[in-house]
């Protein structure tokens, strides 16, 4: 469903009509930039069956649609614009999810069960956040005193939540990645992880740090699940203040967890879990590398190598020391690559989210995968 709505900018007070498509999922928010001052405008809905959210400017009594002044904008939370019919009075985005059905040759009832499947993520996330802070910060006992849950049924919340996002084209990774581990089985494995609970902390970092901002994230989602193309051509309507730190701190976490499927790669070629290829090369000194090669133990292992598919330290460096802005016209983001950022590199700002979507299912597999050796 698309409604329309007139609204001028709080600060330099152009109009808009406001052309937004509802989504299934809550919280959904839409961002744009104000055209002529950059004023940051933001609409949506917090929760089903609330009033809308209007950040940045404020509705008009303005009724006539067609009205020359008043500039049409289409905004949606979940589905990419493309370029050039952003302010198209008579697009509506939910074509390009049918043209995708069509050509993936994808069943519309099973889309339509997707969907409701996945408008639980965000609530299964309610679900396990406490008891995931508090497990990470105060440990089980605590954990299951305040959230009444044990730590085999929290895991088994975890899983289920972790399903919901890895549904389709990401389940085959999970399932070669526990493959792997389950082929090596190794307690020693165990033991280390369970002796380490800074693991628990940045599972807990890794998840808030995108969850905080999910709702940004919307627009790629299905192109993951099913495997559809992601162009050059589509827009994201998102506020980009918000999550352009969001890869970064993302990559700097999993880039810590690289310690496991490291290990699991060392067994599965025969040594300890400790011991690797390079003589003299310690776990120690391996903690102590440059994240950007935390990833070069495993990527020629079939099974792991899923893990850094979307780990890119240009990406990383671009976005997490204020090297980066959004153009709004064109849609991309500028980084500054290379040491002082003095490289420019342009990438869609669909592809950083794209890629942001990536790193987080990976992160969450990987999670999963060190609940189930705390055990």
């Amino acid at each position: 469903m698309t409604t329309s709505f007139n609204i001028e900018c709080e600060d330099c007070q152009k109009k808009y009509r406001i052309r937004y498509g509802l989504g299934n999922n809550f919280p959904q928010l839409a961002s744009f930039q104000c055209y002529d001052c950059s004023k940051q405008i933001e609409t949506g809905y917090t929760s089903r069956g609330e009033d809308r959210v209007l950040k940045g400017a404020y509705v008009t009594s303005e009724e006539d649609p067609f009205n020359p002044e008043i500039e049409i904008v289409n905004l949606h939370p979940e589905i990419p614009t493309r370029k050039g019919k952003e302010n198209d009075p008579y697009h509506f985005q939910t074509f390009d999810v049918f043209d995708n059905l069509n050509k993936s040759k994808a069943n519309f009832d099973e889309f339509k069960e997707e969907q409701i499947v996945w408008s639980k993520f965000n609530r299964k996330w309610e679900e396990l956040k406490m008891p995931l802070r508090i497990l990470s910060f105060k440990g089980e006992d605590k954990m299951k005193s305040i959230s009444k849950i044990n730590y085999r049924d929290f895991t088994k919340l975890f899983n289920e939540w972790m399903m919901i996002f890895i549904r389709g084209k990401l389940s085959s990774d999970y399932d070669d990645i526990c493959d792997e581990y389950n082929s090596i089985n190794s307690q020693k494995i165990k033991e280390y992880v369970k002796s380490n609970d800074k693991f628990l902390k940045q599972i807990n970092e890794f998840c808030n740090v995108y969850m905080k901002h999910h709702h940004h994230f919307q627009s790629t989602i299905f192109h993951l699940k099913y495997g559809w193309e992601i162009t050059d051509e589509m827009i994201a309507n998102i506020n980009w203040d918000e999550i352009h730190k969001v890869y970064g701190d993302l990559y700097e976490i999993i880039g810590d967890l690289f310690v496991i499927p490291t290990m699991i790669n060392n067994l599965a070629n025969g040594r300890e879990f400790d011991e690797f290829q390079t003589d003299g090369f310690t776990l120690t000194k391996y903690l102590k590398t440059d994240k950007s090669g935390r990833a070069n133990n495993f990527d020629t292992n079939s099974n792991l190598s899923h893990l850094s598919s979307a780990y890119e330290s240009g990406l990383r460096n671009g976005t997490h020391h204020k090297n980066s802005y959004l153009d709004t016209e064109t849609f991309e983001v500028s980084l500054g690559t290379s040491k002082g950022g003095t490289i420019e590199k342009k990438i869609p700002i669909i592809e950083y989210i794209s890629k942001c979507n990536q790193l987080f299912g990976m992160g969450i597999i990987l999670s999963s995968l060190i609940l189930e050796m705390n055990k």
